[in-house]
């Protein structure tokens, strides 16, 4: 059945008897679908470029924060877009389609230009962090608005939790003997709030907009969304050229590390060690 608002429910008839079913069971069916060794491999790999940076080797600097925020990165991705397709799964989307995204697959979500080649970019020139991953769900399957808006946020929900995670470290005081991982925990902490605030602009395509995209009238809501082609393009210049948008941005972020109990000195640090490599690794 041809359905041209994916915002709009189809009707229970599509279904059959009872509507949306959950046919992989729920959240154990959530679970099953995890690939553990992709997990895993990232796990091993952090832990690596954690092991280095405790070593406190300056030949190793560049390289192990480069390492330890890329893999950090990426591995971040990977739960920015699982919390997507887990939360539309729950909501009623039991495509094959969604059900392909819960399993951490990278290649799964990538976009060539906006998940490698405009974030690394941007990342590198000016430290800001663009959301870069893409998951194409059935939201006509999802049971109402409400889960519509829960799916948007889920995402930048699953960033703010994992700068959580990465502030324990600084608030128990064991990153404080390891100034090379504490700048490149700080970086990746910098980076995950960035795309936190970010992701919250209402703008298309941003998540922002998708939650509020629901509650909007049908051609509205798609004359807003044509504008969304330039939206990485117009943030990355309005953040680099326009000074108040920079200080109001990289002021906010830098209040809620604060509040994380991370210092933003540690975070800037790491950025120009991370951005190094421009440098020739000077």
């Amino acid at each position: 059945m041809y359905n041209p608002d994916p915002y709009r429910p189809l009707p229970v008839s599509y279904y059959g008897y009872g509507g949306p079913s959950r046919r992989r069971g729920g959240v154990g069916g959530l679970l099953r679908q995890i690939n553990w060794e992709i997990v895993a491999g990232f796990i091993i790999l952090f832990g690596f470029f954690v092991f280095v940076l405790t070593r406190n080797d300056d030949r190793w600097l560049a390289p192990g924060t480069i390492g330890l925020v890329v893999v950090g990165w990426v591995f971040s991705l990977c739960l920015h877009e699982y919390a997507h397709a887990a939360t539309a799964y729950l909501g009623g989307d039991n495509s094959d389609s969604t059900a392909s995204y819960l399993t951490f697959n990278p290649l799964k979500y990538v976009h060539p230009v906006l998940s490698i080649l405009l974030p690394l970019a941007f990342i590198l020139i000016g430290g800001i962090a663009l959301p870069g991953g893409a998951v194409y769900l059935r939201r006509d399957l999802v049971r109402s608005r409400g889960w519509q808006s829960a799916i948007s946020l889920a995402g930048p929900a699953m960033n703010l939790l994992i700068a959580v995670l990465l502030a324990i470290p600084f608030v128990l005081g064991l990153a404080d003997t390891y100034p090379a991982l504490r700048a490149a925990l700080a970086l990746l902490a910098f980076f995950q709030i960035a795309a936190v605030i970010l992701n919250l602009l209402p703008i298309p395509p941003l998540d922002g907009f998708n939650a509020i995209a629901p509650f909007l009238a049908y051609n509205t809501r798609v004359s807003l969304q044509s504008l969304g082609s330039y939206t990485f393009i117009l943030i990355f210049f309005a953040l680099s050229f326009i000074p108040q948008l920079n200080a109001a941005f990289f002021g906010g972020v830098f209040r809620l590390l604060f509040d994380l109990h991370i210092s933003p000195l540690d975070a800037i640090l790491g950025l120009q060690t991370f951005q190094s490599i421009l440098h020739g690794g000077q």
